[in-house]
């Protein structure tokens, strides 16, 4: 019933404050060369590729990130152009931000690097074109 109030004296109606825990299971993003994503991400993260298949034309691969999964997908005409502006971007904790970011440096990636609350970030662009940002410290929320 809409109408009803949800109310501890309800037990019909009532719903508890929270739900079940819930955790992000995985990341999907598309790209134009799968095998060149995979070493990407393989040589900067260090992240194993966990599995790998296809379904039609798409070529899908899984890396571990530890605690979750990036799921890489090749697939005829992805990906299509971006909006243009930062609309969107994956932030990833690393242990040593200073080692990845000399690393960035080093193969001429483009940074923009940020202080946030006494911790550094930075900001740049996968081969796709998928903005990234690398936390000295995660979110603490």
């Amino acid at each position: 019933m809409i109408n009803q109030q949800l109310t501890p004296d309800n037990p019909k109606t009532h719903q508890p404050h929270h739900t079940p825990m819930s955790y992000l299971d995985h990341c999907g993003v598309y790209v134009k060369d799968l095998e060149k994503s995979l070493i990407f991400y393989q040589d900067l993260f260090g992240w194993k590729e966990k599995t790998r298949w296809t379904s039609g034309e798409a070529k899908i691969a899984v890396l571990d990130m530890g605690k979750g999964l990036m799921e890489l997908v090749q697939r005829p005409g992805s990906p299509c152009p971006s909006p243009s502006g930062n609309w969107t971007h994956l932030a990833i904790h690393v242990p040593d931000w200073a080692a990845n970011v000399k690393k960035l440096e080093a193969a001429g990636t483009e940074l923009r690097k940020v202080q946030m609350n006494g911790a550094n970030i930075a900001f740049f662009k996968d081969p796709d074109g998928h903005t990234l940002e690398i936390m000295e410290k995660g979110l603490s929320l």
